[in-house]
């Protein structure tokens, strides 16, 4: 890691009403381990100071703090805003509860590449880009302050007004990475072909 980047903090993302998948999404099983369990372990190979975003109550079991929305939740840039409002480091890794296949290189190489921006992400070959495995800067947190003020509540909405850095695939590629490692779970069919697959 560039000694340049000091210090950083993570965050899983937990937050969410999981509304497709008509449960708590954080909390299914994935090769006997809770799906929250593989962003955590991923988070927690970069860094010790991990926090979650979502219900105290739900996730008080895992032992990391649980940190409650700071406002009403209306997606995960709230989220993200609740994140980056308590960091006292500037660079804040963000994962998404639902990501098992993850690998910290990739965070590695976001860290490494974010420089003065307000954020870094993938854009996927389709331009796609996938803002819930990403690194945000608390140079951002005034503009996504400013488009919940304003109820532009869409990552892309931000991301669009902010300084982004953003990687290709062909730079996974280098590292050895694929897009598979950003697949989620949102239906339950989604996770049966995880299962099959792996």
């Amino acid at each position: 890691m560039p000694s340049s980047i000091g210090p950083f903090s993570a965050f899983v993302l937990a937050g969410g009403m999981s509304s497709r998948m008509q449960q708590d999404k954080a909390l299914l099983r994935f090769r006997g381990h809770y799906l929250i369990e593989y962003a955590i372990d991923v988070l927690q190979q970069l860094t010790p100071d991990i926090r979650i975003i979502g219900d105290p109550l739900k996730y008080e079991f895992l032992k990391r703090p649980v940190i409650p929305d700071r406002i009403a939740s209306h997606g995960p840039l709230c989220g993200i805003y609740t994140g980056l409002s308590i960091a006292t480091n500037r660079y804040n890794l963000f994962l998404a509860c639902d990501m098992p296949l993850m690998k910290p290189e990739f965070f590695r190489l976001l860290l490494e590449r974010i420089g003065d921006a307000d954020a870094a992400a993938m854009r996927l070959i389709d331009r796609k880009v996938e803002p819930l495995a990403a690194v945000y800067s608390k140079s951002g947190l005034p503009k996504i302050a400013e488009n919940i003020a304003s109820q532009y509540y869409k990552i892309t909405d931000f991301l669009d007004r902010a300084r982004v850095t953003y990687l290709g695939e062909e730079e996974l590629s280098e590292i050895g990475l694929s897009a598979r490692i950003f697949t989620n779970v949102n239906m339950p069919e989604d996770l049966l072909s995880l299962e099959s697959n792996s």
